[in-house]
């Protein structure tokens, strides 16, 4: 018992505190030291004398350990006691005739080792989870074809995937440790990295547009750039910098092509108004030269046949009156024509003043009302207006003619890049112009082919006036794309955005059935 009560004084080398206790065959504590007595809320020596059946009586596992050790059984549990987690070994003693005369325990206090154990299984599973995903992000990465790059906050390049490496013509053993941020910019992409790049990064912990990737051969290659810091995630401060970009070279490439095609177009369609403003001239010259100047020779003889009817045949003078108004309405159709093949002057006016002065000629002497709205016209190609000026001029023609209107708006502004035209009435409406023209008339199906031919769009349908809304949207320079990327850098430090503003199509009304031809 000496020595087991001297080891009683020390604490085995990493546990935890521990209390050893000696009792008699009656359950009677014979011995109770150590430091793990304090926690449970005794004192050393404290429990000597005491019966540890009586002190233990509302434990049920308790009172079990202590009949277990005096029945002569060894064992060993563990438990929760009092908020702590506890180990208990019991060790019987046997008198020299082998009967148990009292037993020996230690209690080890395991809580904090507990708790320790238990931190470090969720930290190998925290490892094991953070080695799983790191082996999936590895995978990901490596099997993209976008350039992915991490950079140290000094410009130490420090990583390129395999797939990057290809896009600039790198081999897969360079050593990438050796290279710097500027190795990888075009010298336009440096000078844009330390104006653009670099402050918002720096501002805002990430920066996404269009640039351009430093290709090894020197040329550059057009990508769709994504950079961002990256965080330590237990100081929360930045230490390195990562990027991602996607060659954009077929985009860059078909929006090239198209702005070809938008320049051709343009040319195509300044040509084709051009030609037939010389040819509406021509015509308007050739009629005012012969049919007006013939018909008012033919009205000056009338006049002088009249004065002599009036002489000699008085009654012949009614039918001349019906040749006289005949020849009024053919003057006047031939003066409306003229006034059709006039080209609009849109240089002093703009487009809005042309159809202004359209709206006055063709509503004088009608009950229709006509304003125009040009307030927010935008500067466009003559070309354009004059396209323009020739549909929506089609368009006061048939609400004229059709719509039974008493009011008509006709606004001009911009949208899409392009123009954009809207002639409201308050008449009756559409009708079966929704659903296509009568046959033999062709005036919407005429205003659409142009619209088409331009490059537009021209539909019809219900105006919030009530009645009928012609809407016209033809493409200006800011409708084309604006060109590839600007020379900008890669891995991520700077970049030079291209927007591209394209008209989005709607869907064209078919024609009115009671167009005009």
């Amino acid at each position: 018992m000496a020595d087991g009560t001297r080891s009683t004084t020390t604490e085995h080398a990493g546990l935890g505190p521990q209390v050893f206790f000696g009792m008699d065959a009656n359950g009677v504590c014979t011995l109770s030291v150590g430091s793990g007595l304090a926690a449970l809320g005794f004192a050393p020596g404290e429990l000597v004398g005491t019966d540890l059946r009586e002190l233990y009586r509302e434990d049920a596992m308790s009172i079990e350990s202590l009949e277990r050790a005096l029945a002569g059984e060894r064992h060993s549990h563990e438990r929760e006691f009092e908020g702590r987690r506890l180990v208990l070994h019991f060790e019987p003693i046997h008198d020299d005739d082998g009967s148990v005369s009292g037993a020996i325990g230690m209690t080890i206090d395991v809580t904090e080792q507990r708790r320790a154990e238990e931190e470090a299984r969720d930290s190998r599973a925290r490892a094991l989870d953070l080695s799983s995903d790191l082996r999936r992000f590895k995978a990901l990465v490596e099997a993209s074809p976008d350039f992915i790059a991490i950079a140290a906050l000094d410009g130490t390049v420090e990583y390129v995937n395999p797939g990057g490496r290809r896009l600039i013509g790198m081999s897969r053993e360079h050593d990438v440790s050796t290279t710097t941020i500027s190795d990888y910019l075009t010298p336009e992409g440096l000078e844009l990295s330390l104006q653009v790049e670099q402050p918002a990064v720096v501002r805002d912990g990430h920066f996404e547009g269009e640039t351009t990737l430093k290709h090894q051969d020197g040329s550059a290659i057009p990508v769709a750039v994504a950079s961002f810091l990256m965080f330590d995630i237990t100081t929360g401060e930045p230490f390195a910098l990562a990027t991602v970009q996607r060659d954009i070279s077929d985009r860059v490439a078909a929006d090239t092509a198209m702005s070809a095609l938008v320049e051709q177009r343009t040319a195509l369609l300044t040509r084709l108004v051009d030609a037939q403003d010389a040819e509406r001239n021509r015509i308007a010259a050739d009629v005012h030269d012969d049919p007006v100047q013939a018909i008012a020779a033919v009205d000056l003889r009338m006049g002088l046949l009249r004065r002599r009817l009036r002489e000699h045949a008085p009654d012949l003078l009614p039918e001349l009156d019906g040749l006289q108004e005949t020849l009024s309405g053919a003057t006047e159709r031939l003066r409306s024509l003229l006034f059709d093949l006039e080209p609009p002057n849109l240089e002093v006016r703009g487009l809005a003043g042309a159809l202004q002065r359209a709206v006055e000629e063709i509503f004088e002497g009608t009950e229709l009302h006509g304003k125009v709205d040009g307030s927010a016209e935008p500067a466009m190609p003559e070309a354009t207006r004059a396209v323009a000026y020739r549909i929506v001029k089609e368009a006061l023609v048939n609400a004229l003619k059709h719509a039974k209107a008493r009011q008509v708006l006709v606004t001009v502004a911009g949208a899409d890049g392009g123009l954009t035209v809207e002639v409201h009435d308050d008449g009756i409406g559409p009708g079966q112009a929704l659903h296509g023209s009568a046959p033999g008339h062709r005036g919407v199906s005429g205003m659409q082919d142009r619209a088409t031919l331009a490059g537009g769009r021209c539909t019809i349908g219900e105006s919030p006036h009530g009645g009928t809304l012609v809407s016209l949207w033809l493409p200006g320079p800011g409708a084309a794309p604006s060109g590839p990327p600007g020379l900008g850098a890669g891995l991520g430090l700077t970049l030079a955005a291209s927007q591209s503003t394209r008209p989005q199509p709607q869907a064209d009304a078919d024609d009115r059935s009671d167009d005009d031809d």
